[in-house]
Parts: C-alpha cells; sequence; structure tokens
C-alpha cells in the first residue's frame, strides 16, 4: 500500500515533530523556515535523509510557490496531506499551503481569525461567547479611554498576533504604559481589561470537522506572571471535566470549529472559569499548546496524543474513549540572570514524590539570559497525583527544593 505524504512545517524541534519524524507508515516532506532554521547538528544529522523545502519569508509567497512546484517535481513527490503547528509563521505558511491546493491548508480569513487576537474575539462575540472587554488601539490616549470605560486599571496590552506571553502587559498606572515605549500606532496591539479569574486550558482533537476528544488542564499560575517574574508556572491535565463547571468544553470548541470551518487538527483554548463555573474565553489557536501537556494528557489517559493528531493529518480515522484515574502536570523552573554559581540537579529533584520526569538545563557556569516570555526557564519538572491538588501540592515542594544560585 502506498503510504501518504504529509507536508509537516517544522518551526522548531519539539515532540510533536519528532513523532512525526519517526512514523514509518508515512512518506514525509519537511517544510523549515530559511530565517529561523535553529536545528542542532545532531538532529539535522538525524532527519538528512527526509526530503526538506525551505521556505523564504523575504520573497514572496508567489515565487515559493512555484520553487515549491520544482521541489517535487524533481524529488518525484506529490502531496496527500499538509499540516502545520506554527503559531508564528501561521498566516505565511497557510497562505503558502492554500496557494497550492494542499489538504489541510487554511483560507486567508481562516489562517486570519486563528492568529489575530481581535478578529478571534469578534468571532467569538458573534456566536455568542462572552470575551473580556477589548479595543483595537492607536495611541496612549485609547488606553486612558478604554480603562475609564471598564473601571480603571489594571489593564491588559498585547500584541495582537502574540505567542507565548510575548509583549503581553498588565498595566497598572498610565505611567508604566508611558515607560514601555511600545509604538500604539500601527494598530499592532488591543487593549483588555484585566481578568482575576484562572486559565483552564481546554485542548480538543479534531477530525472531519468534528470534535473526537477533549482535555482540560489547570493552570494555578499564569503565563503572564511567570514572563514577569519567573517565579512558577505549571499546568495540570485533570482526569474529567471538573463538576463545578457549568459548560462544556467540546461543545464550545465544536461551536468554533463550525464558525470558522476548520476541519482536522487540534484547537487550544484558553477559558476564564470563575467561582461559580463560568466561562469567559480568553483566545484560542489552530496548533497544538506547547512542547509537555500533550505528554501530561497522554499519561492521564494512557493514550498517545501525539499519535492520535498524527493519524488525524493523514486522514486516518481514530477511534478512542477517555477514561484517567489520576492527574498529571509539568511545571517551568525559575530562571534569573547570571553566570551559575550553583543549581539543584535533576537527579535530587526526581526522588521528590510524585516526580516522574523532567529537565534542569543549565549547569555550573552557564550564562543565563531569560526572556520575557513564559517559556524561557531553567527547566520542567513533570509531576503526578491522585488530584490537582495533590499535584500542585507536590510541585509547591519541588519549588521549595530547587535552588538555582548566580554570580
Amino acid at each position: 500500500m502506498k503510504k501518504p505524504t504529509l507536508l509537516f512545517v517544522e518551526e522548531v524541534r519539539n515532540s510533536l515533530s519528532e513523532k512525526v519524524v519517526s512514523r514509518k507508515d508515512i512518506q514525509l516532506v519537511l517544510l523549515r523556515f530559511k530565517q529561523g532554521m535553529y536545528f542542532d547538528e545532531l538532529y539535522l544529522k538525524k532527519t538528512a535523509t527526509i526530503p526538506c523545502f525551505i521556505l523564504d519569508k523575504k520573497v514572496s509567497v508567489k515565487s515559493e510557490v512555484k520553487r515549491f512546484k520544482i521541489f517535487c517535481k524533481d524529488n518525484n513527490l506529490k502531496i496527500d496531506y499538509f499540516y502545520n503547528d506554527s503559531e508564528y509563521n501561521q498566516e505565511t505558511v497557510q497562505e503558502f499551503a492554500y496557494s497550492l491546493g494542499l489538504n489541510g491548508a487554511l483560507n486567508k480569513d481562516q489562517a486570519l481569525c486563528v492568529r489575530d487576537k481581535a478578529v478571534m474575539k469578534n468571532r467569538l462575540q458573534k456566536i455568542g461567547y462572552k470575551t473580556m472587554a477589548y479595543e483595537e488601539t492607536s495611541s496612549i490616549d485609547d488606553v486612558v479611554s478604554f480603562a475609564k470605560k471598564v473601571g480603571g486599571f489594571p489593564i491588559i496590552v498585547k500584541w495582537r498576533k502574540g505567542l507565548s506571553s510575548k509583549e503581553v502587559y498588565k498595566i497598572n498606572n498610565i505611567k508604566e504604559l508611558q515607560e514601555l515605549g511600545l509604538d500604539l500606532s500601527k494598530n499592532r496591539y488591543i487593549v483588555e481589561k484585566y481578568c482575576l479569574d484562572l486559565i483552564w486550558c481546554i485542548d480538543s482533537l479534531i477530525q472531519n470537522g468534528k470534535v473526537v476528544a477533549t482535555f482540560y488542564a489547570w493552570l494555578p499560575y499564569t503565563n503572564l506572571s511567570f514572563a514577569e517574574t519567573k517565579e512558577k508556572f505549571a499546568q495540570i491535565t485533570v482526569d474529567k471535566k471538573p463538576e463545578w463547571f457549568n459548560f462544556d468544553g467540546g461543545e464550545i470548541t465544536q461551536d468554533i470549529i463550525n464558525e470558522i470551518g476548520l476541519k482536522n487538527g487540534y484547537l487550544h483554548l484558553e477559558v476564564f472559569v470563575s467561582h461559580f463555573g463560568e466561562p469567559v474565553i480568553c483566545e484560542f489557536a489552530w496548533r497544538t499548546p506547547g512542547e509537555h501537556m500533550l505528554l501530561n494528557h497522554s499519561i492521564v489517559f494512557d493514550l498517545d496524543v501525539y499519535s492520535l493528531l498524527i493519524d488525524i493529518m493523514i486522514s486516518r480515522k481514530i477511534f478512542l474513549k477517555l477514561g484517567g484515574n489520576k492527574c498529571v502536570g509539568d511545571m517551568f523552573l525559575p530562571i534569573k540572570k547570571g553566570i551559575v554559581a550553583n543549581i539543584t540537579s535533576y537527579k535530587d529533584l526526581e526522588k521528590l514524590t510524585g516526580v516522574i520526569s523532567g529537565d534542569v538545563s543549565y549547569n555550573i557556569g552557564d550564562i543565563l539570559e531569560p526572556k520575557r516570555q513564559y517559556t524561557s526557564c531553567a527547566g520542567w519538572i513533570q509531576v503526578e497525583g491522585k488530584t490537582k491538588e495533590e499535584v500542585l501540592g507536590r510541585m509547591i515542594d519541588v519549588y521549595k527544593t530547587f535552588k538555582l544560585k548566580i554570580k
């Protein structure tokens, strides 16, 4: 039987791309970016035999489409399926794939909707879902006016096409905004009412335009707080929808899928949930949620979410029934600027109750340069427990044990 040919966008090496690369039942073609070849030599050597098209974002999509057609002809390739997991390159690569008529590509309106937070919130409100109050902004005066409308500071100013909490700012007064020196004139940012409720992530596998599985994960600390303070961040997958939720995350996701016309892939939804179980939609993305959450889901439900998603990419029908009896989360370790004088090893942390995996990324003598994004950290630890509260308690023990001294 002929293997299906999958064009897979690989922005960075991660657990999903490694799973795709390891599949023997697919004829794989990689698409990477000339402006962002962040792959180590060992991995490049490992994947050297896989056909790879390197897209140049500095030239027109039209010219890259022509070049790709020549690439396929030269390599005797016919692409059956396309999958993109890059948030940053979403619009460019979808335009490229849609121009080629690839199975799995998004049109211009779809790509904008899953990328631009203003457009996204408009569509959510259109189908009857509540979001935090927000406005597009082009000046400091706009921000001041908005703050008055929603009852004052704090408010959130964010890049409307941001990711990983990059260019997301909690503003407590107008002086803080002025000191940031943001260029608001280009309509690049939106301003949003601040929400005190904690985020829940609701992730769904989508096949043929239908939600086939939904996973719930609790974030006891916000992405933004870790981007700013580098103290604590965690995301904990639970084994079932919390009973106190007055909504069904799968139904919300299905409504979004229907509205935008998405077909096959993974929708990552972030929802503020009040103490009364009422949802306010924060945002969503047509991609996986990052490096470790899929692994958490997989362990909780004793299945391979990566392989299920890859089956969806190539139109292989999936069947699953979720049933879990524990909770699993991952946490990011604090990081500071400077040279590492002392750091707790993973060998010490893995002795703690509930720790099942992880990594400490640095050693004595390493130079640390934290970035203002929530994924910039000193390492990660995966923890399991019977309940989300037990997992969080064990995570706090890890935070108490982990020491990082710099000079």
